[in-house]
């Protein structure tokens, strides 16, 4: 399950850019291609941001459509 570490970096890296304010929401858009369960990542970040100026906030996912071209 690679959706922990992605969530264990989008948690440092939030927490790191809201100088120790409190975060409320964080948005993502992630591409349908991308091979990442919005569930799991929903999970994930429940756990990983627990303890941290993360905790409580929700998890907005966008999702992009996928888009392919032939030559």
């Amino acid at each position: 399950m690679h959706e922990l570490g992605i969530t264990q970096n989008i948690v440092g890296i939030v927490a790191e850019n809201a100088h120790d304010k409190t975060v409320k929401r964080v948005t993502l858009e992630i591409g349908e291609l991308s091979a990442i369960m919005s569930d799991a990542l929903e999970f994930c970040f429940d756990i990983c941001s627990k303890g941290t100026v993360l905790e409580g906030a929700t998890l907005e996912i966008i999702k992009i459509p996928g888009l392919g071209k032939c030559r």
